[in-house]
């Protein structure tokens, strides 16, 4: 069990003592009450009274009304205090508890920062990687990343795409035999306008596509503001994109779900006017 959840254990258990307590200290001024009461009704008998019986009947009854108002008292005095002593511990165990808490966001943050740092060093890794290739002319409007799962549509796309006269880099046609699958796919993202980024469930479990995504996004980001990365839905959710990169799913994305290739392509044309 860790410390905050034995610190909550804790919690419950004392202010479960001072709702007990607190309920006793209740009852018993009820008792008390209730005992005034019936003193003032034997008083008032006593006063209406002559008959001696009557009269010490009601006295003994007084006595011992008197008697449960002391105990009735002590019950509440002794409760009250009880009260205080455990409100005390559980103010104590309260702030133990932020500290705890204090503790594990710390930690929390810590680690985000260092997957940031991580992050950070990979993306410059990438971009000095991209960089490093001989200055050349851009060659492609887009790039296209994708899994080789999808290739049954994404060979439309690319199809349709290159008769509308849109020049692309896709790998079945732009990774020659015994070429560097790595230096090819940086010519490639540095030489391209755009990336369209095809995003099924297939692809957010392939080592190049990660590759390609975080070069498009460095991309992106080392252009000034100008969009590179174009998302597009294939086959996916929008939990399931949001659980692969909360950023991506951000991004206006098609989906092949509604939008059609010619209109995909017609969008393409429209941005590289």
């Amino acid at each position: 069990m860790s410390s905050i959840s034995m610190i909550e254990s804790k919690i419950r258990r004392l202010q479960s003592d001072i709702n007990s307590n607190e309920k006793k200290r209740m009852n018993a001024a009820k008792d008390e009450a209730n005992s005034f009461k019936k003193i003032n009704t034997a008083n008032s008998a006593i006063s209406r009274s002559k008959n001696s019986t009557t009269i010490n009947s009601k006295l003994k009854e007084i006595e011992r009304e008197n008697n449960k108002i002391q105990k009735a008292k002590q019950t509440q005095a002794t409760c009250l205090e009880k009260i205080l002593k455990v409100q005390a511990q559980l103010n104590k165990a309260n702030s133990d508890l932020i500290k705890e808490q204090q503790k594990v966001q710390s930690k929390v943050l810590q680690e985000h920062q260092n997957k940031i740092e991580a992050f950070k060093t990979s993306q410059n890794i990438i971009a000095e990687s991209i960089n490093s290739e001989p200055a050349e002319n851009k060659e492609y409007d887009v790039f296209i990343s994708h899994s080789a799962n999808d290739k049954d549509y994404v060979n439309k796309l690319a199809e349709k795409l290159k008769k509308s006269g849109v020049k692309i880099w896709y790998d079945s046609e732009s990774i020659g035999w015994g070429a560097s699958i790595r230096t090819s796919i940086d010519k490639g993202l540095k030489n391209s306008k755009f990336g369209i980024v095809i995003i099924s469930t297939s692809f957010i479990e392939k080592y190049w596509t990660q590759y390609e995504v975080d070069g498009l996004l460095n991309k992106e980001q080392s252009s000034g503001g100008r969009i590179v990365f174009l998302p597009i839905w294939h086959n996916i959710t929008a939990d399931e994109v949001a659980n692969y990169s909360p950023s991506i799913s951000g991004k206006l994305a098609l989906n092949t779900s509604y939008d059609t290739i010619d209109y995909i392509v017609e969008k393409i044309l429209e941005l590289l006017k």
